[in-house]
């Protein structure tokens, strides 16, 4: 069995523990979670770090066959039915195998756990099986996406899950997220055409600065439980809970005070 214990844990599904403690068996499963009462006392083999440790995180956009899909051929699907922009604008787009294993890399370097990938010919199928992550396919030949994207006027089905990232905000410097919609806001990348690194961290210290009414605790279930329930892959992933296999992200260098991330925060993979 291993221990760890941080500062802080955030099982997102509740509210955070002080110097909690995470007992995972051999294949990562949670089987106890236990709450000290921040009264942290010697434990045999027990793992403390200094900071806050959450769920792996989930990405519900990413693009790996498409490198040449640029920021802006991105910001042109904003402007229309997201959906069928998307599709359309892919369609005309070539493919870069050569770049598929570095986007996978930097998506289990950067913490995240699971994602969402769309394509028109699936030839990832060797390299996603080998990787830690856990991927939800969705083949634009039989589908479109049906993330939404906040649009000026534009009402939001109630059905469907909300995508934010720094992209979006950018181009939408008036969109207010409200309070009755927070479960719904999911948070993705993109290609490497229009990211840097495929990583859904970034992404939340990008809507920390660009939301600063919100604190790093809500922004972080838009991370992951939110992106869980959107993939209906909750059971296993996006919180920490007996019996899941959510991974482990530690976070450090954050303002606790005031409850954001710096632009000084960072990540380590744990589990």
């Amino acid at each position: 069995m291993r221990k760890i214990a941080a500062n802080y844990i955030f099982p997102v599904s509740s509210t955070p523990l002080k110097n909690g403690i995470i007992v995972l068996d051999e294949k990562n499963y949670i089987v106890d979670i236990i709450d000290t009462k921040g009264e942290i006392k010697e434990i045999q083999n027990l793992e403390f770090y200094s900071g806050l440790i959450v769920p792996g995180f989930i990405d519900v956009f990413t693009l790996l066959n498409f490198s040449s899909f640029s920021k802006k051929d991105f910001e042109n699907c904003l402007h229309a039915n997201f959906g069928s922009a998307l599709r359309e604008n892919l369609l005309h787009k070539p493919t870069t195998p050569e770049t598929i294993q570095r986007g996978i890399n930097q998506l289990e370097a950067y913490g995240t756990v699971a994602a969402v990938d769309f394509y028109f010919k699936n030839t990832l199928v060797e390299q996603k099986q080998k990787s830690r992550i856990t991927f939800s396919d969705i083949n634009l030949s039989l589908r479109s996406s049906s993330l939404q994207i906040p649009s000026i006027g534009a009402q939001f089905k109630r059905e469907e899950s909300i995508l934010l990232n720094r992209l979006i905000l950018e181009n939408r410097t008036d969109f207010k997220p409200l309070e009755s919609e927070m479960n719904r806001y999911c948070v993705g990348t993109g290609s490497l055409g229009t990211h840097l690194k495929l990583s859904v961290f970034d992404e939340l210290k990008a809507l920390q600065g660009l939301l600063p009414e919100f604190t790093f605790w809500e922004l972080i279930k838009w991370g992951t439980i939110n992106g869980a329930k959107h993939l209906q892959i909750e059971k296993e992933f996006g919180s920490i809970e007996i019996g899941k296999k959510p991974g482990l992200n530690l976070l450090t260098n954050l303002d606790y005070p005031n409850q954001k991330f710096s632009a000084n925060s960072e990540l380590k993979v744990l589990v």
